[in-house]
């Protein structure tokens, strides 16, 4: 409907499909393009996009099958990535059902809007400053925290329009310190200095800055470059902030959650040594199996984790996985 859809979508397609080219000779445009499809040919190009996505899907396949190769048959990591990928979609379907017995469906499908809303590409240069700015609140004290507050967070930063939170005087912090957020005049002093290097990027968009760095760094070893910008770029983001920061700006294997990581290593669908990114890609595959946003199967695992028995100390015995759990096998 209109550019800011088009980007945003291009973002996303962009964070999403990046882990599965990360090793072949692909290279991404540096804009792009759009044009009106005809009501009259909408047939024609449903079914054009009906062979891409068969094409994509065996592409796909052989991408996941390279970047997380085969590793020693046991019985915690046997099969083919796309076989675990599978079965990993058959164990999702019924973490989502235990989990909508949990929360009931409309609480559980409300959590997961919030997850994916927080993680997707963000429309604009206001809502990805916004998402670095709560990672900043968020130490320390942890999201949910900041998630309470975002609306007198949103106020008492101008919206988090970078050029806005740029022209902060001292006046302007303390006026800030006396809102209902969270009271940190560090944190909010970094946030005013973030948005300055904001408005100083070379394309005068950090994003579209970002996005031009994205094609030489790697996916697979979690955008190690890009984490490295951040951080040099931006205060109070250490390694972990900058990942976290990258995570919610749609760069999916940047960072994992620690539940879903828990859960799909306990349930044998990766092995403990699996680098981060890769069990991050092996998500992402299981997402394509069902034909959900990664963000979206990675926030049903995470919810099991936190309310289910498989936290850091299982109870096996009440889980509705635990027939088809190797942990809760070894553990009998």
């Amino acid at each position: 409907r209109d550019r800011d859809q088009i980007r945003t979508f291009s973002r996303r397609f962009v964070a999403r499909v990046a882990p599965l080219v990360a090793q072949s000779a692909a290279r991404w445009q540096p804009a792009a393009r759009a044009c009106r499809v005809p009501e009259s040919s909408a047939g024609s190009w449903r079914a054009f996009l009906t062979r891409c996505r068969q094409a994509f899907r065996k592409s796909a396949t052989m991408a996941v099958e390279i970047s997380a190769p085969t590793r020693p048959s046991t019985a915690r990591s046997r099969g083919t990535p796309r076989t675990r990928a599978r079965k990993g979609a058959s164990l999702v379907r019924r973490i989502q059902t235990a989990v909508d017995i949990a929360l009931g469906g409309d609480e559980s499908a409300a959590r997961l809007r919030r997850y994916v809303a927080d993680h997707d590409a963000p429309p604009n240069d206001a809502a990805a400053f916004a998402r670095m700015c709560e990672v900043i609140f968020s130490q320390g004290i942890g999201f949910a925290v900041v998630a309470r507050k975002r609306e007198a967070l949103e106020r008492a930063f101008a919206g988090f329009a970078p050029a806005a939170v740029a022209a902060f005087s001292e006046s302007d912090v303390r006026r800030a310190l006396g809102e209902p957020i969270i009271r940190n005049i560090a944190k909010i002093r970094a946030c005013v200095a973030n948005a300055k290097r904001w408005c100083t990027a070379p394309q005068g968009s950090y994003l579209a800055f970002l996005a031009s760095q994205a094609p030489d760094d790697d996916p697979m070893s979690g955008w190690p470059a890009l984490t490295a910008l951040v951080q040099g770029d931006f205060q109070r983001l250490n390694d972990i902030g900058a990942r976290q920061t990258l995570k919610r700006w749609g760069f999916f294997t940047a960072l994992g959650h620690p539940g879903s990581r828990r859960v799909i290593e306990r349930l044998g669908l990766i092995a403990a040594d699996t680098p981060a990114a890769e069990g991050q890609a092996f998500i992402g595959a299981i997402a394509d199996v069902m034909s959900r946003d990664p963000y979206e199967v990675e926030g049903v695992i995470a919810l099991f984790a936190a309310l289910g028995p498989c936290r850091p100390q299982p109870l096996c015995a009440q889980c509705a996985l635990a027939d088809r759990c190797p942990s809760a096998s070894a553990d009998a």
